[in-house]
Order: structure tokens, then C-alpha cells, then sequence
């Protein structure tokens, strides 16, 4: 499975519409969420929290302007070098004053992503697997 992902981006460049290189990759995410610490202390809590269930969720790469956008999220990317990205940034939540920070990478040859949510007293990484689509 992992040379289908490599013949994917091994043919990126190769892609065109209309003269134009593609500058966007479409990934489909499933798994959990679930805080970082659930598995250190679910042995001494008394009911661990579930993981929430993540099923189709777009992910895309924009590789022109340089973000990846899910959800209601748009994150700029800090580096990619052509099989994993790397994105960091800040987005205004609904509260007044509160400032969410998203942190992750995307490994878009095994199709994983991680993705960390940190807001003061409440953060939460998600664990995705993220199959590409495809390239446009």
C-alpha cells in the first residue's frame, strides 16, 4: 500500500489542468481523538474518558498557499519536503479573548497525521489515519 502512496507523489508534478501545476492534496481522515495523557492516567482514574470517534473528515494541503485546512480550521505549514508537512498556528476561538494553538505533521506517505489542540487547561492530539484522495 505505502509504493501506491509513493507513486502518488512520485506523479504530482506530472499532473496538470490546463498547463498548471497541481498545488493541492485532498486527504480522508478517520480514527480518534483523545487527550495526550488518557493513557498515562486511565489506570488511576476511575472512569477514562472515551476517545472521540473522527469519521470523514477532509483534509488539504494547499501546498500554494502554503496551509492545511480541516474542519473550520486554515493552519499555515512551517515545512514540508515532499512526504511529510509540518503546520503550526493560532485561530480565535467563539470565547472572547481565547486563542486556540494547532500543532501538527502529516506523513503523506503512510497517510498518518497528528494533530494537537492547546488551549489553557484543555488539550487534545488526534491520532488520524488520512489515505490522499488525490491532487488538483
Amino acid at each position: 500500500m505505502r509504493w501506491v502512496y509513493l507513486a502518488l507523489l512520485a506523479t504530482l508534478p506530472a499532473f496538470a489542468v490546463h498547463g498548471q501545476q497541481p498545488t493541492s492534496i485532498a486527504l480522508w481522515c478517520h480514527s480518534t481523538s483523545m487527550a495526550p495523557d488518557d493513557a498515562k492516567t486511565a489506570s488511576i482514574k476511575p472512569d477514562p474518558i472515551e476517545p472521540d470517534p473522527i469519521a470523514g473528515g477532509e483534509m488539504i494541503v494547499n501546498l500554494q498557499e502554503r496551509t492545511v485546512s480541516f474542519n473550520s480550521f486554515h493552519i499555515p505549514f512551517t515545512r514540508t519536503d515532499g512526504t511529510t508537512v509540518l503546520f503550526h498556528g493560532e485561530q480565535a476561538t467563539r470565547y472572547e479573548g481565547l486563542r486556540l494553538t494547532v500543532d501538527g505533521s502529516i506523513d503523506l506517505v503512510a497517510g498518518r497525521v497528528s494533530v494537537t489542540f492547546e488551549q489553557v487547561g484543555n488539550n487534545m492530539t488526534w491520532k488520524l489515519t488520512c489515505p490522499p484522495l488525490g491532487v488538483f
